[in-house]
Protein backbone atom coordinates (compact mmCIF):
# COMPACT_ATOMS: atom_id res chain seq x y z
CA UNK A 1 0.00 0.00 0.00
CA UNK A 2 2.38 2.13 1.04
CA UNK A 3 3.94 1.86 -2.74
CA UNK A 4 0.75 3.20 -4.51
CA UNK A 5 0.57 6.32 -2.43
CA UNK A 6 3.95 7.87 -3.73
CA UNK A 7 2.62 6.79 -7.02
CA UNK A 8 -0.35 8.12 -7.45
CA UNK A 9 0.72 11.51 -5.74
CA UNK A 10 3.45 11.97 -7.98
CA UNK A 11 1.04 11.27 -10.95
CA UNK A 12 -0.80 13.43 -9.61
CA UNK A 13 1.66 16.06 -8.74
CA UNK A 14 2.92 15.46 -12.73
CA UNK A 15 -0.85 16.53 -13.99
CA UNK A 16 -0.60 19.75 -12.14
CA UNK A 17 3.03 21.02 -12.62
CA UNK A 18 3.47 23.79 -15.52
CA UNK A 19 5.93 21.27 -17.39
CA UNK A 20 3.73 18.28 -17.70
CA UNK A 21 0.99 20.94 -19.25
CA UNK A 22 1.32 20.83 -23.17
CA UNK A 23 2.84 23.41 -24.99
CA UNK A 24 0.94 26.80 -25.10
CA UNK A 25 1.23 28.91 -28.61
CA UNK A 26 2.00 28.11 -32.27
CA UNK A 27 5.09 26.87 -33.84
CA UNK A 28 6.87 28.69 -37.06
CA UNK A 29 5.32 26.03 -39.60
CA UNK A 30 1.57 26.39 -38.57
CA UNK A 31 2.17 30.10 -37.89
CA UNK A 32 3.21 30.12 -41.75
CA UNK A 33 0.58 27.60 -43.01
CA UNK A 34 -2.54 29.30 -41.23
CA UNK A 35 -0.58 33.12 -42.78
CA UNK A 36 0.11 31.95 -46.25
CA UNK A 37 -3.36 30.26 -46.46
CA UNK A 38 -4.60 34.11 -45.72
CA UNK A 39 -2.63 35.84 -47.65
CA UNK A 40 -3.45 33.73 -50.88
CA UNK A 41 -6.95 34.18 -50.42
CA UNK A 42 -6.07 37.34 -52.36
CA UNK A 43 -5.10 35.29 -55.46
CA UNK A 44 -7.64 36.66 -57.79
CA UNK A 45 -6.01 34.37 -60.84
CA UNK A 46 -5.22 31.47 -58.89
CA UNK A 47 -2.00 30.80 -60.08
CA UNK A 48 -0.40 29.84 -56.30
CA UNK A 49 1.53 33.06 -56.53
CA UNK A 50 0.76 37.03 -55.41
CA UNK A 51 1.24 39.26 -58.29
CA UNK A 52 2.09 42.57 -57.01
CA UNK A 53 -1.58 44.06 -57.89
CA UNK A 54 -3.06 41.19 -55.54
CA UNK A 55 -0.65 42.12 -52.72
CA UNK A 56 -1.34 46.02 -52.98
CA UNK A 57 -5.33 45.43 -53.78
CA UNK A 58 -4.92 43.21 -50.41
CA UNK A 59 -3.00 45.82 -48.70
CA UNK A 60 -5.19 48.95 -49.24
CA UNK A 61 -8.41 46.83 -48.56
CA UNK A 62 -7.21 46.57 -45.15
CA UNK A 63 -6.88 50.09 -44.64
CA UNK A 64 -5.55 51.60 -41.45
CA UNK A 65 -4.29 48.50 -40.33
CA UNK A 66 -1.49 48.40 -42.47
CA UNK A 67 1.38 50.83 -42.82
CA UNK A 68 4.25 51.68 -45.43
CA UNK A 69 3.43 51.32 -49.54
CA UNK A 70 2.23 48.33 -50.39
CA UNK A 71 4.18 48.56 -53.84
CA UNK A 72 7.56 49.30 -52.05
CA UNK A 73 7.20 46.10 -49.43
CA UNK A 74 6.39 43.94 -52.61
CA UNK A 75 9.27 45.06 -54.31
CA UNK A 76 11.31 44.14 -50.80
CA UNK A 77 10.06 40.73 -50.55
CA UNK A 78 9.83 39.51 -53.96
CA UNK A 79 13.26 38.15 -53.63
CA UNK A 80 13.80 36.63 -57.71
CA UNK A 81 12.38 39.97 -58.90
CA UNK A 82 9.96 37.96 -61.31
CA UNK A 83 6.69 40.08 -60.05
CA UNK A 84 5.13 37.81 -58.04
CA UNK A 85 5.11 36.07 -54.30
CA UNK A 86 5.64 32.77 -54.32
CA UNK A 87 5.38 30.25 -51.26
CA UNK A 88 9.00 30.38 -50.94
CA UNK A 89 9.08 34.45 -50.50
CA UNK A 90 5.77 34.20 -48.83
CA UNK A 91 7.25 31.70 -46.12
CA UNK A 92 10.85 33.38 -45.73
CA UNK A 93 8.47 36.92 -44.75
CA UNK A 94 6.61 34.71 -42.17
CA UNK A 95 9.99 33.45 -40.75
CA UNK A 96 11.24 36.92 -40.02
CA UNK A 97 7.97 38.08 -38.88
CA UNK A 98 7.64 35.27 -36.52
CA UNK A 99 11.18 35.79 -35.55
CA UNK A 100 10.24 39.22 -34.10
CA UNK A 101 6.90 38.04 -32.84
CA UNK A 102 8.44 35.62 -30.51
CA UNK A 103 9.14 37.98 -27.72
CA UNK A 104 10.95 34.55 -24.98
CA UNK A 105 12.36 32.78 -28.11
CA UNK A 106 11.02 29.41 -27.14
CA UNK A 107 9.33 28.81 -30.50
CA UNK A 108 6.45 29.53 -30.14
CA UNK A 109 3.68 32.03 -30.49
CA UNK A 110 1.34 32.57 -27.67
CA UNK A 111 -1.69 34.62 -28.00
CA UNK A 112 -0.39 37.35 -25.62
CA UNK A 113 2.64 37.55 -28.46
CA UNK A 114 1.09 37.92 -30.98
CA UNK A 115 -1.66 40.51 -29.27
CA UNK A 116 1.66 42.46 -28.39
CA UNK A 117 2.03 42.90 -31.83
CA UNK A 118 -0.51 43.53 -33.31
CA UNK A 119 -0.76 47.20 -35.01
CA UNK A 120 2.51 47.48 -35.20
CA UNK A 121 3.22 44.73 -37.54
CA UNK A 122 2.34 44.53 -41.30
CA UNK A 123 1.79 41.68 -43.74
Amino acid sequence: MRMKIPLIFSSVMALATPAAAAPQGVDLATFQAAARTRLLQADTNGDGRLAKAEWTARRQAAGAEVKGDPAKMFDRIDANRDGALDTAELDALLARRFVRMDADKDGLLTADERRAVRGRVGD
